[in-house]
C-alpha cells in the first residue's frame, strides 16, 4: 500500500466524495471504513463517521441550506424534491451499511472487513450513480446566478475540507486533494 504521509494511507482519501456529499467528517469516516483507531479519535457509537447529529438530521440540514443558497424557485421545486428524496434515501443507505460494520467490527476478520469496505464503496458508486441524474435535473433548471451560487458552494467546500485536511495532517500544504489540479495545470 502507497502512502501519502506516514499516517495516512492513501485509501482514506477515497471516502473524500461521499464526505463532500454527505457532510461527514473526512478523518471520522476513514477512520470507519479503515477500521483503525486514530489518535485522539474515537469510533463513533451509531458507526457513522462525522459530527453534529445523526447523519439523517446531517442530511436534511444540507438540503435545507443547499434550499436557500441556490434560492430555489416554485418552478423548480419538483426537480428539487427529487434530488432531496436521492439524497434522503443514500444517506439512509449509508447509515444502515455504517451500523451493520459497526455492529460487527469487533468479530471481522481481516477479509471480513476488506469485504464490509468493499460493499460500503459500491454502495457510495451506486448512491453516486443515483444522485448525478438527480442533481443534474436541478442544475440544468438553474439560473445564471443560481449556477454561480452552486459552483461557488461547492468550491467553497473542497477548499474547507482541504483546510480541514491540511490542519490535521492528512495532506502536506500545498498538496491537492485527488481529482484537482494545481494552479497553472491544464
Amino acid at each position: 500500500m502507497r502512502y501519502i504521509s506516514r499516517r495516512q494511507p492513501r485509501g482514506r482519501l477515497l471516502a473524500l466524495p461521499l464526505a463532500a456529499l454527505l457532510g461527514f467528517s473526512l478523518p471520522a469516516l476513514a477512520q470507519q471504513m479503515e477500521g483503525q483507531p486514530m489518535p485522539n479519535m474515537q469510533m463513533p457509537e451509531q458507526g457513522m463517521p462525522g459530527k453534529g447529529g445523526n447523519p439523517m438530521q446531517r442530511v436534511e440540514r444540507q438540503i435545507e441550506q443547499m434550499h436557500k443558497t441556490l434560492k430555489i424557485t416554485p418552478e423548480q421545486e419538483p426537480q428539487w424534491q427529487a434530488l432531496a428524496k436521492v439524497m434522503r434515501e443514500n444517506a439512509a443507505n449509508m447509515e444502515a451499511l455504517f451500523k451493520q460494520r459497526a455492529a460487527h467490527f469487533d468479530q471481522m476478520t481481516a477479509l471480513e472487513s476488506l469485504q464490509s469496505y468493499e460493499r460500503i464503496a459500491e454502495a457510495h458508486v451506486a448512491n453516486m450513480q443515483r444522485l448525478i441524474p438527480a442533481f443534474t435535473a436541478v442544475y440544468s433548471s438553474l439560473s445564471p446566478e443560481q449556477r454561480k451560487a452552486a459552483d461557488d458552494a461547492f468550491r467553497y467546500q473542497q477548499e474547507r475540507r482541504r483546510a480541514r485536511m491540511m490542519q490535521n495532517g492528512q495532506m502536506p500544504p500545498g498538496q491537492m486533494p485527488p481529482g484537482q489540479m494545481q494552479p497553472g495545470q491544464n
